[in-house]
């Protein structure tokens, strides 16, 4: 039988994510508890109040309506803003969606994913509007809004800045219909267990399953974790890229929950420090390498940051010498719990509790209204408690399928389970603990980096014949990408194959595991790579 939350189901609300976002704003404004929605960490850390939230969203609103944008793809490409709410509620407003892409990305990645989004307007700052302007060709981008200032270039025809958008007078927009269970809120890409980055189509229902799991067992932990909780005096540091599931979701919460967010745009140690000294961050989600930082930074001695008491570990599962070493680091620190989930499911199935001691290494038990079977990867029978095999998932934020994509969306979820790819197993008591990945996808910092996307860079060369790209081991940045290629031209260099790499993908895909020529990529009778075959090869070395 499937495995059940032990907590019991919680209704889920049947109404737009923008509605509900907005009437808690409104409700912020009126109770007047907390008037900060959020502090820019990088503008001398000005406050950007509900009330200027508020009057921006309906003006970008308004905006996006005078230019004919309907229900229809935004994108965002640009480092953390204050104004991100405010452009994803005037995009919803008009029954669009949000799809962010990283500031990191070239032109080629960005490209990629503006034409499968097929996105029509885009946010973005003036440093990253270079490369966006290159991204755009034979895209439907009609209209580019540009945040931040500089007076030395005039913007092109395509783009219009900030500052005149929010010229534009609030209108009455009117409501555009929408089915809550198919229509896209949020489409953000992932590579899912194999292949490129795809759209994840997640739904307003989705999205609104996730806020009722998510908040009603979040609120039962903290107050049961902490002395006197009161969401309205506690300030969140929102140094997670906000393109990305997670960070969006906790830049949405601080406005949901009325917290302040104090936003780093791009992340920055010693910013990030000073942040969580100034602020008294009490709670702070992290990816393994931030654990690594906090653990080892001879940085952290250079501040205080004696108020941190919960650390949220998600992206990747971290072991318990890394676990140790935090808390013995920093002994403010009681609790050091995972989550695990995955963009195909909105965000996490399993979510820390402060009430519950769980096990070193577990990632926790089922949140609110989630199912979870453990199943043998090749026959997809289910497996008694103990057993490793694939993790599958079912609930009622499992995402409505891979945008365009039916192939690819029939692969991943079957009969309604989501196959995660990850290898685990469940103890008695519910726990689950991640020992391994079938899927193929490389975490490095937390970020996902598709081997199929590197492996199309590289033999886009001609010097290269043949490639595999896999994981390894990285001890700051969790793994780190490694190409095997087989030469086509004796005289290609590891360096050339590095430099040509650069010049077409993000920062954090970079060939930083190196490069080793090889003979022949193994590869099964019917083609597929043999990665685990590579890995090992390495470990060995």
């Amino acid at each position: 039988m499937p495995h059940k939350s032990p907590y019991p189901n919680v209704p889920i609300p049947e109404r737009t994510v923008h509605d509900f976002v907005l009437e808690a704003l409104e409700k912020n404004i009126r109770e007047k508890k907390n008037e900060i929605a959020f502090i820019d960490s990088s503008n001398n850390y000005a406050p950007y109040t509900n009330e200027t939230l508020k009057s921006e969203a309906y003006t970008v609103g308004s905006y996006l309506y005078s230019i004919g944008f309907k229900k229809d793809v935004a994108a965002t490409y640009l480092p953390n803003t204050v104004h991100y709410a405010a452009f994803f509620l005037g995009v919803a407003m008009n029954g669009g969606a949000i799809s962010g892409a990283s500031a990191l990305f070239t032109d080629f990645e960005l490209h990629k994913q503006l034409v499968d989004s097929n996105a029509k307007v885009v946010l973005t700052n003036h440093v990253s509007l270079p490369r966006l302007l290159l991204a755009i060709k034979d895209t439907k981008v009609a209209k580019i809004i540009v945040v931040g200032q500089n007076r030395e270039n005039a913007l092109p025809e395509i783009a219009v800045s900030w500052d005149q958008v929010m010229q534009t007078p609030i209108v009455d927009i009117p409501k555009p219909k929408i089915d809550v269970r198919r229509d896209v809120i949020f489409l953000p890409f992932s590579s899912g267990t194999t292949g490129s980055p795809k759209g994840v189509m997640q739904t307003h229902y989705n999205f609104m399953a996730m806020i009722a799991s998510y908040y009603t067992l979040e609120e039962a932990s903290f107050k049961g974790g902490f002395d006197g909780w009161d969401w309205t005096k506690e300030n969140a540091c929102l140094y997670l890229p906000i393109y990305h599931n997670y960070g969006f979701n906790m830049m949405l919460r601080c406005v949901i929950r009325n917290m302040t967010g104090v936003l780093i745009h791009q992340f920055d140690l010693k910013l990030f420090l000073k942040v969580l000294q100034d602020y008294k961050v009490r709670v702070l989600p992290m990816a393994p390498p931030i654990v690594v930082m906090l653990s080892k930074s001879p940085l952290c001695d250079e501040f205080n940051i004696t108020s941190l008491h919960a650390v949220f570990v998600a992206a990747a599962p971290i072991g318990k010498d890394l676990i140790e070493k935090l808390m013995k680091r920093h002994p403010n620190i009681k609790y050091v719990q995972q989550g695990y989930g995955m963009t195909e499911c909105t965000l996490a199935s399993h979510l820390p509790d402060l009430r519950v001691k769980v096990p070193i290494g577990s990632v926790g038990r089922l949140a609110p209204n989630y199912s979870m079977m453990i199943v043998n990867p090749d026959t997809w029978i289910e497996l008694p408690d103990g057993q490793q095999g694939e993790i599958c998932l079912g609930g009622p934020t499992v995402m409505l399928g891979y945008l365009s994509k039916p192939k690819e969306t029939a692969a991943i979820v079957r009969n309604g389970w989501l196959h995660t790819g990850d290898i685990g197993y469940v103890d008695a008591d519910g726990f689950l603990y991640i020992v391994d990945r079938m899927k193929e996808l490389i975490k490095v910092r937390g970020l996902q980096v598709a081997p199929s996307e590197l492996e199309d860079v590289l033999l886009s060369n001609p010097r290269i014949r043949d490639c595999a790209v896999v994981g390894v081991p990285h001890e700051l940045l969790g793994e780190v990408p490694k190409a095997y290629v087989v030469k086509a031209d004796r005289m290609l260099t590891e360096n050339e194959v590095k430099e040509f790499v650069k010049v077409k993908v993000a920062e954090f895909k970079y060939l930083e595991g190196g490069v080793e020529f090889i003979d022949q990529i193994p590869k099964s009778a019917a083609g597929k790579i043999l990665r685990r075959v590579l890995r090992d090869r390495n470990n060995n070395k």
